[in-house]
């Protein structure tokens, strides 16, 4: 796709003024050719990996990065960050198709402003939307923020975000009322025009603790669950003042705006949280038409009888057994599995193995292909890493719907 000039866009219309929060968005219009101090010149990536993905709104030759939605620190894993972010697209894509819309980070919402939405309302903080701390316990909310702060800095590294997953969650009042909003991501969905590249469309996804850790005066640390049914109705609570924030500003008032719930899972579950709840706001301050999402996800294969029966995947299983009798010195065969409505729809399959020789390496993709073609239904999202000691070997994908493999050996 040829780069387009932006005429009648500029930087400004891709920011809003939120409340005082958020940048102005304003449109101009110019018939001049040569781009002005307040004009940007917009385009899009001219390939698409596959349909599945969408293409990115490029501005002044450069990738536009969201605040909000790269900044994960209040999830409590890496299997959390990866599954919230992996399925709010997929949502995305349910309402905006990726031959029809093209893809900008989020930048409506600034750090600030999230950072104040994702903190207790307080005093100091009237547009937090977790409650409110009892008086007598303001020292404890200037505690919890700066365990907060400390904790957002090592959760950048994965081997401690077990350690991190729940201090910005630790108080000191037992009887205080938990954190239940942890963190929101936006995406914005553009449109191309004659004009260049317009908001169409808004994605937002909540990620809602389903736990939530205190210790208590003798310093002993509990861990308080939060049903399904209040982090659905408090999601959606959320998510209407949300949109009524954005609706405060004159030029989002008509924008389709999608409100994703997610619920968080606790830290040391490696493979993260679900999605269950999605509704969408055409117009006004609600958000309506809720789905609710029969999500699931496993850590194949099952170790212990309390967590789940192999047999449940026996797909898997048969895969598994085919490429460890025809390869003995691999190390290990995992996966991730996602299921949707009682059906199986992604698995993720790591094999460790034990060699890495350019022909072994070459061997093993093949074998590993040929087993998956035969075992797999094709609506199954698959995608297959093969690592060793010196890191990742090789990848074989096959998208939902498809029967073709792709296998990458990265010698």
């Amino acid at each position: 796709m040829k780069n387009k000039w932006q005429k009648g866009l500029t930087l400004a219309a891709v920011s809003l003024t939120l409340a005082g929060c958020l940048n102005n968005l304003e449109a101009e219009n110019t018939k001049k050719p040569v781009v002005g101090p307040n004009q940007v010149v917009v385009q899009t990536t001219q390939n698409q990996l596959s349909s599945e993905n969408y293409r990115a709104v490029i501005s002044n030759g450069r990738y536009q990065l969201g605040v909000a939605s790269s900044s994960d620190s209040n999830l409590s894993s890496a299997g959390n960050i990866r599954a919230f972010e992996e399925g709010l697209l997929r949502i995305a894509k349910g309402v905006f198709p990726t031959n029809q819309y093209f893809l900008q980070e989020g930048t409506l919402i600034n750090l600030e402003t999230m950072t104040r939405w994702t903190g207790r309302e307080s005093d100091d903080n009237p547009e937090g939307l977790n409650p409110r701390l009892p008086d007598d316990a303001e020292q404890q909310r200037k505690a919890e923020s700066t365990i907060s702060a400390q904790s957002s800095e090592s959760s950048q590294e994965e081997s401690s975000s077990a350690e991190s997953s729940s201090n910005d969650q630790v108080i000191t009042d037992a009887a205080a009322t938990p954190i239940y909003l942890a963190q929101i991501m936006e995406k914005d969905i553009m449109v191309e025009t004659n004009d260049g590249y317009s908001l169409s469309g808004i994605v937002i996804g909540l990620a809602m603790n389903s736990e939530y850790q205190y210790t208590d005066s003798n310093n002993v640390v509990h861990r308080q669950e939060i049903s399904i049914g209040e982090m659905r109705e408090r999601g959606k609570a959320y998510a209407n003042t949300i949109v009524g924030r954005l609706r405060a500003t004159p030029e989002l008032r008509s924008v389709p705006i999608s409100v994703a719930i997610f619920s968080q899972a606790p830290a040391n579950n490696v493979v993260g949280g679900t999605f269950v709840l999605d509704g969408i706001s055409r117009e006004g301050n609600a958000v309506t038409d809720w789905t609710e999402h029969n999500e699931s996800r496993a850590l194949l294969p099952f170790v212990g009888t309390n967590q789940g029966s192999n047999d449940q995947y026996p797909g898997f299983e048969e895969f598994r057994t085919k490429v460890s009798d025809f390869f003995p010195k691999l190390n290990g065969i995992t996966a991730e599995a996602l299921n949707i409505n009682g059906s199986l729809a992604s698995l993720k399959i790591n094999i460790v193995t034990q060699f890495y020789d350019l022909t072994e390496i070459t061997a093993l993709t093949q074998h590993v292909t040929d087993v998956a073609q035969n075992t797999f239904p094709e609506g199954l999202d698959l995608q297959v890493r093969i690592e060793s000691s010196e890191g990742t070997e090789a990848v074989i994908t096959k998208p939902a719907g498809s029967n073709q493999y792709q296998s990458q050996i990265l010698k």
